[in-house]
C-alpha cells in the first residue's frame, strides 16, 4: 500500500511565510485501488504529477465541507468531462464519495448552484454515488478495505466533521481531517501503522475558543495515546520549523517514528 501526500498545507498556501504547500489531500494506492482522502482545489493536477490518472480514483473520502478539503464540484465536473472527452480511457465509473451525512444532504443545493442546466442531475457518462457517514460507521470500499468514520469537533462544533480509519490487508491508516483535541482521534488511530494528523495551530497556541484545530503538542499527545507506529504531522501553516514541531511531539511523550509531512512524500505500508 502506497500513501502519497498531495497536499500538506492550509487554505492560504503560498501566502504565508514558509507555507509553500498545497491544501490537504492524500492518495492511497491499495493494490491498484485508488482512494483519495480529502479533495482540495486542483488536486487532479497533483494526482497527475504523482503519476496517476484522476479518472481512476474510485473512492473519495471527505472529512468535512470546508473548501480547502472539499472542492467537490470541480472534481466531479472534471471526472465527467474526462469521461465525455476521454474516449477509450480507463475511468473509474461510478466513483463513490463518502461524507458526513449532513453534507450529503446539503450537497444538492451546491450542485444546483454550479450546474442548474442539469435540472438537479448529473450526466449519462458519469454519475457519482454519495455515501452518508455517521459516527462510528463502517463501510466496505472494496474487498478487504474498510473505512470507519468518527465524529470530531470542528468549526466551533457547528461543522459536521469526521476523522477516518482505513483498514486494509496491508495495514491501517488513520487520518484526522481538521479536529480539536478529542478521544475520537485516539480511537481512530489506535495501533495504526500510519497516523496522518493535522496541526494547524502553531506551537503554544491554545484553542480557547474551541474552534477545532490541534497544536503540535496535542497531536503528540493523541499519537501517544493511540500507540500508532508512525505519525506524520500535516495541515501546518509552515511558520514553525519542523524540528520545533517534532520537539513538541516528543515533549508530549510520543517516541515513535514521527515527521512533518511535506508535499510529495511517499509512505509504503506493508505487513512484515
Amino acid at each position: 500500500m502506497k500513501v502519497i501526500a498531495l497536499g500538506t498545507g492550509i487554505c492560504a498556501n503560498g501566502h504565508l511565510e514558509g507555507a509553500r504547500m498545497w491544501p490537504p489531500g492524500f492518495l492511497i494506492d491499495v493494490d491498484g485501488t485508488l482512494i483519495l482522502l480529502d479533495c482540495s482545489e486542483g488536486i487532479r493536477y497533483r494526482i497527475a504529477d504523482a503519476g496517476y490518472d484522476y479518472g481512476d480514483v474510485a473512492h473519495v473520502c471527505v472529512t468535512h465541507g470546508h473548501p480547502d478539503h472539499a472542492a467537490l464540484p470541480q472534481f466531479i465536473q472534471a471526472k465527467a468531462c474526462r469521461c465525455i472527452f476521454g474516449a477509450g480511457c480507463r475511468v473509474a465509473n461510478p466513483c463513490a464519495f463518502y461524507l458526513p451525512r449532513p453534507l450529503v444532504d446539503r450537497f444538492r443545493a451546491l450542485w444546483d448552484w454550479c450546474q442548474p442546466e442539469n435540472d438537479g442531475g448529473y450526466w449519462n457518462e458519469f454519475t457519482p454515488t454519495f455515501v452518508s457517514l455517521d459516527d462510528h460507521a463502517t463501510v466496505t470500499l472494496e474487498k478487504e478495505i474498510l473505512l470507519t468514520s468518527y465524529s470530531v469537533p470542528h468549526g466551533f462544533g457547528r461543522h459536521p466533521a469526521m476523522c477516518f480509519r482505513l483498514e486494509t490487508k496491508h495495514g491501517v491508516i488513520a487520518y484526522s481531517g481538521d479536529s480539536g483535541f478529542c478521544d475520537a482521534l485516539a480511537e481512530a488511530a489506535h495501533d495504526a501503522d500510519l497516523f496522518i494528523c493535522e496541526s494547524e495551530n502553531r506551537i503554544g497556541y491554545e484553542d480557547v475558543t474551541k474552534y477545532g484545530h490541534l497544536n503540535p503538542r496535542e497531536a503528540g499527545e493523541i499519537a501517544k495515546r493511540s500507540r500508532c507506529r508512525r505519525l506524520r504531522i500535516t495541515h501546518t501553516t509552515g511558520q514553525d520549523e519542523p524540528a520545533a514541531i517534532l520537539h513538541e511531539v516528543r515533549e508530549a511523550g510520543y517516541h515513535g517514528d514521527a515527521a512533518v509531512a511535506r508535499d510529495g512524500d511517499i509512505y509504503i505500508i506493508e505487513k512484515p
